[in-house]
């Protein structure tokens, strides 16, 4: 990306004053991320030239070495130079810019000169001329790296687990790997391979080791761009059943999402069963390799780009991306705030505990997994697997914010069957069920699939202005494809998870 910056912005870079942090955060993300900050040599030399302090212009001068200059810049037309009035200096000089960002030869032009950008808005140049404010946005949206989160997960360096290396926990990939695994984490240490863990009452319960690597590196069949790798998956025996390789997977999804990138793999061995199972319900497939010690390993691989799903069905396999078009009813279903915080655990609503990490948080399986229960004496008939579903936390929050699609709906009458269907997918207990069961002699279950979150929550306020929203939310409501519209024209949803 080519950055081109006006005298304004180099004059609060270099001044001799104390820095602004939005102009000293603005530099050290374009340099961090091989941007080309940059100045037009008959601009920025121009302006400085006037200055009298001669001084101050030898220390400018100096300091504008460290940024490199326009090479091959264009000569503006005659018929562009007609959109302006110049009358000075000033004025040749701001067109002599502008001129390079309408030939392409720059992505954007900073300046804080509001002169400038009223010009561009005139060419339609606007959203490429941006103050500091504007492209610090645009390049911390763009670069930061946005870890996904979860109360019971610690995403971290693994130089800070790297005294547990020698705890049971590793016997197995020591005896799937040998050696190699010693040394491959050993190099991991060194250069600092991030990771997600799980640890209760100090031993390491979960592992998930991950790597974005680039085409050099990945080797995979036909995909020629990075790839984020999962380079270790290891759940300890005794938290099997805490739902943890669907929460793993599910945050590197987010993952890839956040960083735009299109392919997640992981390599597993044909006696994994369960982990393939898995990954095969969420859309990977599989691509047989020789490792490095000669032994048959499958690449189990997800391709993260939606333009490339065309089947028009709300599948698990699609996951996390959905349609959200009029094939596809919306509704919105109630839930209190104690169980909304059980079964949404990395939901903005529900206050972090300093209990997270303890035995107790850990085994709300509900809260970990992708596919979750919802049961409820709704007699509401109309709802079909992909429909997408919202939640609203009553109560003290009032607020909408999941994102799901609906698996299944069946009424239930055997509890048996109702136990099969909702066991470590719902927040109520086996007690609690057989209650809920013998009172009413059915129950309506839903299992769904979540999603995501919405990028604001619709508020109380909001909800009162909704017309598909007149009965409080006091049990499942539809939302008309209006109301619907309307929420995601005014940006509630992240269309990063919606297939076009």
């Amino acid at each position: 990306m080519k950055i081109l910056i006006d005298t304004n912005i180099l004059i609060n870079l270099e001044d001799n004053k104390v820095i602004g942090d939005s102009f000293s955060q603005f530099y050290r993300l374009a340099i961090e991320n091989n941007c080309k900050v940059i100045y037009h040599p008959k601009a920025i030399p121009a302006d400085i030239e006037r200055d009298k302090d001669s001084s101050r212009k030898e220390i400018t001068i100096s300091k504008l070495k460290k940024y490199q200059q326009l090479e091959d810049y264009a000569k503006p037309t005659a018929d562009f130079l007609s959109n302006f009035r110049i009358k000075k200096v000033n004025d040749q000089i701001d067109c002599i810019q502008l001129y390079q960002l309408q030939k392409g030869f720059v992505d954007y032009f900073i300046t804080q000169d509001k002169g400038i950008h009223a010009n561009a808005k005139k060419l339609g140049l606007d959203s490429k001329v941006l103050d500091i404010s504007s492209i610090l946005k645009m390049l911390d949206e763009q670069f930061t790296i946005v870890i996904p989160t979860h109360p019971i997960l610690k995403e971290h360096s693994l130089r800070e687990i790297e005294d547990k290396f020698n705890t049971p926990f590793f016997d197995s990939l020591k005896a799937d790997y040998g050696d190699y695994f010693i040394k491959w984490l050993e190099k991991c240490v060194r250069n600092n391979r991030k990771c997600y863990s799980l640890i209760v009452d100090d031993n390491l319960q979960a592992l998930l080791i991950y790597n974005v690597e680039s085409v050099e590196d990945h080797k995979l069949s036909n995909i020629f761009e990075k790839a984020l790798k999962i380079c270790t998956l290891k759940v300890s025996d005794t938290a099997f059943g805490i739902k943890l390789g669907e929460l793993f997977i599910n945050k590197m999804f987010e993952y890839c999402i956040n960083q735009k990138i299109q392919y997640l793999y992981l390599t597993v061995y044909e006696k994994q069963e369960h982990l393939i199972m898995l990954l095969e319900t969420f859309g990977f497939y599989r691509e047989i390799f020789k490792n490095g010690q000669g032994l048959t390993e499958i690449r189990m691989i997800k391709c993260m780009n939606k333009k490339l799903i065309f089947d028009n069905v709300n599948s698990i396999k699609n996951h996390p991306f959905y349609y959200d078009n009029q094939e596809f009813s919306k509704f919105v279903i109630p839930i209190q705030p104690h169980y909304y915080g059980n079964l949404f655990k990395d939901g903005k609503l529900r206050p972090a505990s300093l209990f997270d990490n303890s035995p107790d948080s850990v085994n709300e399986i509900q809260g970990n997994t992708i596919i979750k229960a919802y049961i409820s004496n709704s007699k509401i008939k109309n709802l079909k697997q992909g429909d997408i579903l919202f939640f609203y936390s009553s109560k003290v929050n009032q607020s909408i914010e999941p994102v799901g699609i609906l698996e299944t709906i069946k009424i239930v009458k055997d509890f048996k069957e109702l136990s099969e269907i909702v066991s470590k997918k719902t927040v109520f207990s086996q007690e609690d069920l057989l209650k809920m069961l013998n009172e009413k002699g059915e129950l309506h279950v839903i299992t769904f699939r979540l999603i995501t979150y919405l990028k604001k929550k619709i508020g109380l306020q909001k909800i009162k202005q909704i017309d598909s929203f007149k009965n409080k939310i006091q049990t499942i409501t539809r939302i008309s494809e209006s109301d619907y519209q309307l929420l995601k024209n005014e940006e509630y949803f992240d269309k990063r998870y919606i297939i076009n």
